[in-house]
């Protein structure tokens, strides 16, 4: 009976040893099947809605930016005298002008006919054209403007267009395409250049054919200068 019971008490150290090892094996088992779920969980996310972005394309260079006013240099101390010198008489002989002499005026002109912005002085002055400061300039530069916030305005609207016509699985691509706009403001015609890609040819063009469909832009202004030009960029969402 001794020697029976001295066995049992050398196996129980064993037994615990081998009931740690077996919890450890589990619990290694357990963080294993975790990080392979959650990289399934992962790898399964669909992929990336695509952003597509468009720039407007120039016709031509702009131009080269004028040259810088020469400033004029002040003249030397030792000449003050001279200067002062010279207005006094300009004082003295100073004599109102002529009823006929034009009317010089800085600033911008005023609502009424004159050059003033208060009374109707222009029936009652005889002598030659009014002046105000900066030449009257054409009409080109506020048709420039209007062409500018037309084509800004058209680049917004036909992003959000083939962004939601567009069905390609390219995850970044760029092109380029030409633009017609009717008077109405509807897309009369367009030229994709190819960007090396048939099958990506074939899905903007159908992209930009149900765009000319759907989409009506704002008039255009008069005499505006077409087609117009962009460029095409997709590139993944996030």
């Amino acid at each position: 009976m001794t020697g029976l019971a001295e066995d049992h008490l050398d196996d129980s150290p064993l037994r615990v040893w081998a009931l740690r090892a077996a919890l450890a094996l589990a619990l290694i088992a357990l963080l294993l099947a975790g990080a392979w779920a959650l990289k399934n969980i992962k790898g399964g996310e669909g992929p990336k809605r695509q952003v597509a972005k468009i720039s407007i394309l120039p016709d031509q260079p702009p131009p080269p930016p004028p040259p810088p006013k020469e400033e004029k240099k002040p003249e030397p101390p030792k000449d003050e005298p001279k200067q002062q010198m010279r207005e006094e008489p300009l004082k003295q002989a100073e004599a109102p002008k002529p009823a006929n002499e034009p009317i010089k005026m800085e600033g911008a002109a005023g609502d009424g006919p004159s050059a003033f912005a208060g009374g109707n002085v222009s029936k009652e002055y005889s002598g030659g054209s009014v002046v105000t400061g900066a030449a009257q300039s054409g009409g080109s530069g506020a048709d420039r403007a209007q062409e500018r916030f037309f084509a800004n305005s058209a680049k917004q609207m036909l992003r959000d267009a083939i962004e939601r016509h567009l069905k390609s699985e390219s995850t970044q691509a760029t092109a380029e395409f030409k633009l017609w706009v009717a008077r109405d403001g509807g897309i009369s015609r367009f030229e994709l250049a190819s960007s090396g890609d048939m099958r990506l040819d074939a899905q903007l063009n159908s992209a930009l054919d149900e765009t000319a469909l759907a989409l009506k832009l704002p008039p255009p202004p008069p005499g505006m200068a077409q087609p117009m030009k962009f460029r095409l960029q997709l590139r993944p969402l996030g």
